[in-house]
């Protein structure tokens, strides 16, 4: 197995200075730790000047700064390796967020005699967790750095606890494994992330939207990146959708007073579920049975799972509606979906990517394209949710716009299911 090749003994005290500065800035539950190599960082200097490599490295330094926000950190390792840190709110975002960095990176160009040139990038990525030994964590991440190298120019590869896993790479069984060890150890739970009513002057909890989440040595955190994806690959996702209905069903019988207090809570639903007949007929039954009040219940299915499957996709939510249940269109922009679809799909709400909430604030594009999201969801009857509101500023832009829910840090991570019925009976 290729590695990072080991520092100097010039670069020790910088690689612990590094250590320290990770461990001072990370407060949160967990973050995306990148390990980024500029390639050709030599070939630079010699064809243009030691200057422009300087230039390089200044404006890599700024990239870098900035995206890892006022809550991370970043720093040179040495010579052409950068890390840096940032807070995330769920393991899937890792992806998003080291893609988003890639794509700043290779936006930056240097000039030589043979004109201007992209700057190119490898990038190891590694989520890190509280109780992460730093230096065992800049070691993984080097190492996805460096088979990133091996795969060509501005490659991604994520490690997880199984091995490398390059973005939207192949399945691996042992994913399998350890999702159907952690299901028989009952050590897979949902946790509700707070849904906030953000029309008021003060925000109120009126919804919820219940999360996969397992249990390690006590502690409740994401399930490993790609997981998701490895269940879905190997035709198997329904085997955690069934965990997920259930689990919510039950808890919903067990909460009723708690549920009356809200607008709904909320379950994600896979592609591939939806369109497993025996399963969403099972699904139907079971929700039937439980006798739940109208609209309490809600399924949220993506952008993309439902544009690619839209005949079914409209059929079983013209179904479940029938009985009550609540669907919102998540991810709502990642696809490119054409707003017509708007009227195709009969969803109650819909959940506006996050990528279009990173930039509400402070991006003009982004706020006119949540501004349109908003405007032609309400054309059509529907509600709006901004997800990974983590700023006051990007509340504040949302409002403006007029948008009806936000979730994130701003106001709750994801909680636990106890913690979660104290904050429904204080929310008055």
């Amino acid at each position: 197995m290729t590695t990072a090749p080991a520092p100097s003994l010039s670069s020790i005290s910088q690689v612990t200075a590094v250590i320290a500065d990770l461990a001072r800035s990370f407060v949160d539950p967990r973050a995306v730790l990148v390990y980024v190599d500029i390639r050709g960082l030599r070939a630079i200097n010699r064809i243009a000047d030691s200057a422009e490599g300087d230039r390089v490295i200044a404006c890599v330094t700024e990239v870098m700064a900035r995206w890892s926000g006022r809550n991370g950190c970043s720093a040179r390792l040495w010579s052409n390796e950068f890390i840096a840190l940032k807070p995330i709110d769920h393991t899937q975002m890792a992806v998003d967020e080291a893609t988003d960095l890639r794509d700043r990176l290779a936006a930056l160009q240097y000039r030589s005699s043979l004109g201007e040139n992209p700057v190119s990038v490898s990038i190891g990525v590694l989520v890190v967790t509280q109780g992460v030994d730093w230096s065992d964590a800049l070691r993984v991440a080097g190492d996805a750095s460096q088979q990133s190298k091996l795969r060509g120019l501005n490659q991604i590869v994520i490690h997880s606890g199984d091995g490398h896993r390059r973005a939207k790479g192949p399945a691996s069984a042992a994913t399998v494994t350890e999702f159907r060890r952690l299901l028989a150890n009952g050590q897979l739970a949902l946790h509700p992330q707070p849904i906030m009513d953000i029309h008021l002057p003060e925000p109120r909890l009126r919804k919820a939207e219940f999360l996969l989440r397992m249990e390690k040595k006590g502690v409740h955190m994401p399930v490993p990146v790609g997981t998701i994806e490895t269940l879905e690959y190997f035709g198997l996702v329904s085997e955690l959708d069934r965990f997920s209905t259930q689990f919510i069903l039950d808890w919903l019988a067990d909460n009723r007073s708690a549920l009356d207090r809200l607008h709904s809570v909320s379950i994600n639903l896979s592609a591939r579920s939806i369109v497993d007949g025996r399963f969403m007929d099972e699904l139907l039954r079971d929700v039937r049975n439980a006798q739940l009040p109208a609209g309490k219940l809600c399924f949220e299915i993506t952008e993309t799972a439902a544009i690619e499957n839209l005949e079914v996709a409209a059929e079983v939510i013209k179904t479940f509606r029938a009985i009550g249940c609540g669907f919102s269109l998540d991810d709502f922009g990642s696809g490119l979906c054409s707003f017509g679809y708007l009227q195709s799909l009969p969803v109650d709400e819909v959940k506006i990517d996050g990528c279009f909430i990173k930039e509400v604030a402070q991006n003009g594009a982004s706020r006119e394209i949540v501004r349109a999201i908003h405007q032609v969801a309400h054309a059509t009857g529907k509600r709006t949710v901004a997800e990974f509101v983590d700023d006051p500023r990007k509340l504040a832009a949302l409002r403006e716009i007029g948008v009806d829910y936000a979730q994130g840090w701003l106001f709750y991570p994801t909680v636990t299911p106890e913690k979660f019925l104290e904050l429904v009976a204080m929310r008055d």
